[in-house]
């Protein structure tokens, strides 16, 4: 996208149209203009739905569905500099996360591709039923119709993936609204759509504030299925005003790894510099929290300390750098001054010095029970870490919080892992890897207010589907 291009973030019935209303897309660590996006309207919103609604009344039949996924994974990946380069000004994350979350994305729609191929009922056994004797029953699968998919900023491109990609597999019509800050990612991903042949209609896009279009897309019978990514306030919203709709809301968190006294503390290191820091702690499963048994605790807070301490935060396009921008200037004083303040009362090893929009990886010792950085979402590259009496000490903990998105567990202890992963009430244990270790054909979300339903293309499929019976009286031959 060239500097203060012009372009549409509308997408509706096969058209780009164009708006009064613009949304400015900065690169976030420069600060400078580049993309000027029309931004849709409530009309533009209701617009969308009933175009979605009119295309989901003639679903492509499972083979045509595939094929255009498995040709927008090809166009991805053929235009990956641009995607690229878009998703670096946008986002302000580094060059290899976005060749990392474009892999992802295309792999993504390729495994959406087999489950439109895998789309099918059941036989369901009648014999036991009085009067049923000779009937034969079955289920099928239908598309549930209208999806509406609210993707956030800091997956631009799988998590898009993550909600289109099974939607369209399943046969369904979709209104994406990306987020604001980075629709760029989401306007390329509808053109590789429409390049693949996919008709007018079954992708509709809608850019601009959620709090501007929300209502709109939200107060609508013809929806029947919302998958949003994003905070809990917002899920809460959705929730409530979503009516008969199914939902899938993957929301907050602040994910913890446990460090059992018998873990390999070196595994610990390395992984936590990357899960805490990756994509400037702005990923839902980052590693917020460390508990780790009291006597591992000076061991393991210096080994981080020094790990950290060699972090290099700044330009993402910069060669050496390990961490660039928050989203905006404003999520990075936010971040700083959560950190001041437990700081406070706890050690600041390393790190939390604001500079705009860049924030030092922050490591953090001991704050207090109390404090934000624990208890809350910081989505900024700070990791705390807080010794605890022994593991089912740092599980109770854990279990206390009003999230479950993912969580970590070092040991060698195959009875306490499996323990471990019984009583922790997440959506996710990863034994010996952080919270962050995240496969895109597994089943992904949390509990509490983390949300509920999962993604991943062969369960969001089933999600997005509707089972139908049919049953036949079978007369038996003369």
């Amino acid at each position: 996208m060239s500097t203060a291009a012009r372009v549409s973030g509308l997408y509706i019935d096969g058209e780009w149209r164009d708006a009064a209303g613009r949304i400015e897309v900065v690169d976030k660590y420069s600060g400078d203009v580049l993309a000027d996006v029309a931004e849709a309207t409530p009309a533009h919103a209701k617009d969308a739905i009933a175009g979605a609604y009119r295309a989901s009344e003639s679903p492509l039949d499972e083979g045509e569905r595939a094929r255009i996924l498995l040709r927008v994974a090809d166009l991805m990946e053929e235009r990956a500099d641009q995607l690229v380069d878009d998703y670096v000004g946008e986002t302000g994350f580094l060059e290899a996360d976005a060749r990392g979350e474009l892999r992802r994305a295309v792999g993504i729609y390729r495994l959406s591709a087999e489950e439109a191929l895998r789309v099918a009922g059941e036989q369901v056994p009648l014999a036991a039923t009085p009067g049923s004797e000779n009937r034969l029953a079955f289920t099928t699968r239908v598309p549930v119709g209208v999806v509406v998919a609210i993707s956030p900023f800091n997956a631009p491109l799988s998590t898009v993936a993550h909600k289109v990609g099974p939607a369209i597999a399943a046969g369904n019509a979709v209104v994406l609204k990306p987020a604001e800050k980075t629709p760029l990612s989401a306007i390329n991903v509808v053109r590789a759509f429409i390049d693949a042949g996919l008709p007018p209609g079954l992708l509709q896009l809608v850019c601009a504030p959620g709090g501007a279009i929300g209502p709109a897309l939200l107060d609508d019978d013809r929806v029947r299925f919302y998958t949003f990514t994003g905070s809990t306030a917002v899920g809460r919203v959705i929730s409530a005003g979503a009516g008969l709709a199914r939902t899938h809301l993957e929301l907050g968190s602040n994910s913890v790894s446990i460090v059992a006294a018998d873990a390999r503390l070196d595994d610990v290191v390395r992984l936590v510099a990357t899960a805490g820091f990756r994509k400037a702690g702005q990923v839902c499963t980052s590693v917020q929290r460390i508990l780790v048994e009291h006597v591992r605790f000076d061991e393991l807070t210096e080994a981080l300390a020094d790990r950290v301490a060699g972090l290099k935060a700044g330009d993402p396009r910069a060669a050496g750098t390990d961490v660039g921008p928050l989203i905006s200037e404003a999520a990075s004083r936010r971040a700083a001054t959560w950190v001041e303040t437990a700081g406070r009362s706890a050690r600041l090893r390393v790190g939390g010095e604001r500079s705009g929009s860049v924030l030092t990886p922050a490591l953090l010792a001991e704050p207090p029970e109390e404090s934000e950085v624990l208890t809350e979402e910081i989505f900024a590259p700070v990791v705390s870490v807080v010794p605890v009496r022994d593991v089912d000490d740092a599980i109770a903990r854990v279990n206390a919080g009003r999230y479950g998105l993912q969580a970590g567990v070092f040991t060698q202890d195959l009875d306490r892992a499996f323990h471990a992963a019984r009583t922790l009430r997440v959506g996710g244990v990863m034994i010996n890897d952080t919270s962050s270790y995240h496969a895109d054909a597994m089943p992904y979300g949390g509990v509490k207010d983390s949300g509920h339903g999962v993604e991943g293309p062969r369960y969001a499929v089933q999600d997005m589907t509707d089972p139908r019976i049919v049953v036949l009286n079978l007369r038996r031959p003369e």
